[in-house]
């Protein structure tokens, strides 16, 4: 049987809204709610949020997540998700989740889905989560878009529009933030150096692609909202609520 490691990387500063992980909702910080989420995928065998801020250190102690501290030098999430998967010490992990700690809707299904990509398809090292996208969700450069290969392998991810203006929409999907990896490959891929298209479109995952490595996308109806703006994370809150309520 396959042991899975799920980590959140969450970083204190946030560009575009700051300490947004702390944000409260109905008496508990935003990350709270991706832990809640997490906590729900049947594929996980432990959940670890990954931090070098003492002041979320502290806020996941007193929800009752398990919190591990990583070093402030880690660059990207991936990094910081690799430092915690290196120092865990509970099981060795096969799998290791990178679960965003800005998307506290993300579904428990998505999860399970990447988890279950990745076990279905042994020759590849990685996989990642993408849903259908609207007409108006493939003209925002603020959305993640990728095309995949007849065997749901990414072909390329962008913020534009792809492969190109008159191909209909329907052709692609919109990203979802969420990535599986063998452990080997995660020690090896954040030792790859950055790339033209990486920094290009500023998308870690190209990485990946450049250096000749297949990610396996699975796609399904994961409806997802990402917290980067102050009316993202008004949206969220209030259907947090409602659903607490409920």
């Amino acid at each position: 049987m396959k042991k899975v490691l799920g980590v959140i990387p969450a970083r204190l500063r946030s560009t575009r809204l700051l300490e947004k992980l702390l944000l409260p909702i109905d008496g508990k910080p935003l990350l709270y709610y991706t832990w809640r989420q997490a906590r729900q995928a049947s594929q996980l065998d432990r959940i670890l949020i990954a931090t070098d801020s003492r002041e979320i250190y502290r806020a996941v102690k007193a929800f009752g997540a398990e919190p591990v501290m990583t070093s402030s030098a880690c660059l990207t999430g991936s990094d910081r998700v690799a430092e915690a998967a290196r120092a865990f010490n509970g099981f060795i992990p096969d799998i290791v989740v990178n679960i965003q700690g800005d998307e506290p809707l993300m579904p428990p299904r998505a999860i399970d889905a990447c988890v279950a990509s990745l076990l279905a398809n042994p020759d590849v090292s990685m996989a990642t989560v993408a849903s259908p996208l609207s007409f108006e969700e493939s003209r925002k450069d603020s959305i993640v878009k990728v095309v995949c290969d007849t065997r749901g392998r990414a072909l390329y991810f962008s913020r534009s529009r792809i492969p190109h203006p008159r191909v209909p929409y329907s052709a692609y999907l919109r990203h979802i933030g969420l990535y599986a990896f063998r452990l080997p490959f995660l020690f090896d891929y954040i030792r790859l150096p950055q790339t033209s298209l990486e920094i290009a479109e500023s998308l870690e995952q190209l990485r990946v692609l450049e250096h000749g490595h297949a990610i396996q996308v699975a796609a399904g109806d994961f409806p997802n909202i990402g917290v980067d703006t102050l009316s993202d994370f008004r949206r969220v809150k209030k259907m947090i609520m409602i659903g607490n309520r409920a």
